[in-house]
């Protein structure tokens, strides 16, 4: 189908506000036309097969580039590293990779120790709210590339346990209009955008194993850590996303202004 776009979703690090606090939490997507799409993956395929990678099994940058049991030598992962940045160079994706700081986000919704986040059910759900603000950015994002080239959407996401929920429950309120996407995207999302699929390990899709590489490596700059895997190579990888992709943190006074939280305010479930 030339009619229909496809928005690849995965998340690096611990949505919760309450896990892992000290790290950033990004959620990256990645937009491509069915026109282009067969011609993608194969290629990302073709890669696979070039360094041994099995095809029949989904590529995990983690299991490529860091787990000791399962990683390419340095010399073979310096040569992927290479074909995979000339890969992200030119392949007619658009690349969407959004940031919180965790520290950021709590002292913007009034949050004071975790034991703010004790209480009702909606109290708790605090911990996910980071989820919420970043989906809704990346939606937008897709409503818009969708009005703009006329297209049909679908969207398939690394299946974690309760990002799930969250993609689906910012799906619903974008729908019903209760966000503040511009009136035209959320229109866009909710006559244009079809299908979800949230695919579980082991699931095979080029795409999504694309927006796994981006991820990771975005994830591995966000911590710091790029100068620890410069025996990788990965760091042209990085190179090449930053050229390409819209990168986004999402500041304080956005968060605000994204819950109604006016000044001297704190968010609704915590009142």
């Amino acid at each position: 189908m030339n009619n229909l776009a496809t928005l690849f979703i995965d998340e690096s690090g611990k949505s919760s506000l309450i896990e892992k606090a000290n790290e950033p939490f990004l959620i990256t997507g990645v937009i491509l036309d069915d026109s282009d799409r067969q011609i993608v993956e194969g290629f990302f395929g073709y890669i696979k097969l070039k360094y041994g990678i099995d095809p029949s099994q989904p590529f995990h940058s983690y299991d490529i580039f860091e787990n000791p049991k399962t990683k390419l030598d340095d010399s073979d992962l310096n040569s992927l590293s290479i074909k995979l940045a000339e890969f992200i160079a030119l392949i007619p994706a658009q690349i969407h990779i959004t940031s919180i700081n965790k520290s950021e986000f709590k002292s913007a919704i009034g949050i004071k120790s975790d034991e703010d986040f004790k209480g009702s059910g909606d109290r708790q759900d605090t911990k996910q709210l980071p989820y919420r603000v970043m989906a809704t950015y990346l939606f937008a994002k897709f409503g818009k590339y969708l009005e703009k080239k006329h297209l049909i959407g679908q969207m398939i996401a690394d299946s974690r346990r309760g990002a799930d929920y969250q993609l689906i429950k910012t799906l619903n309120v974008i729908k019903q209009g209760d966000t503040n996407v511009r009136p035209e995207y959320q229109i866009a999302i909710k006559e244009r955008l079809n299908a979800m699929c949230f695919a579980e390990k082991g699931y095979l899709s080029g795409g999504l194993e694309i927006t796994d590489l981006i991820s990771y490596t975005s994830f591995l700059r966000a911590r710091k850590m790029i100068t620890h895997f410069s025996n990788t190579g990965i760091r042209r990888v990085w190179k090449e996303i930053y050229a390409r992709a819209e990168i986004k943190k999402i500041e304080a006074d956005q968060i605000k202004r994204f819950f109604g939280i006016k000044k001297g305010e704190v968010h609704k479930y915590l009142r």
